[in-house]
């Protein structure tokens, strides 16, 4: 991946309501989740909730699918997980822990 991917996902991630939303996607597995509950759960509008969504589906961080009538989002773990190791892979000489602690 190219450092300006990378920059994307970090952009992406570096607001407070885009960085709610993907955690809410992380929380809602795979079968993810849809906008309307999503909406409901941060109390925000839709039409800002799909400007958040629309960024975080460029940056790569989710994807939708359309089931029946409804669409729903999940979150893509293997980009931060890409970007996580982008970031910890030279750290003070060493290997990316097998185990991330909590900051």
């Amino acid at each position: 991946m190219k450092i300006e991917k990378y920059v994307t996902i970090f952009e992406a991630l570096a607001q407070a309501s885009r960085l709610k939303i993907f955690r809410l996607l992380v929380k809602a597995g795979p079968d993810g989740i849809c906008p309307c509950e999503l909406a409901e759960r941060l109390k925000m509008p839709r039409n800002t909730l799909s400007f958040h969504l629309a960024l975080l589906t460029q940056a790569g961080l989710c994807c939708s699918e359309r089931k029946g009538k409804n669409l729903f989002y999940r979150a893509q773990c293997g980009a931060v997980a890409a970007a996580a190791e982008f970031l910890l892979k030279d750290c003070c000489g060493c290997n990316m822990p097998q185990e991330v602690s909590h900051v």
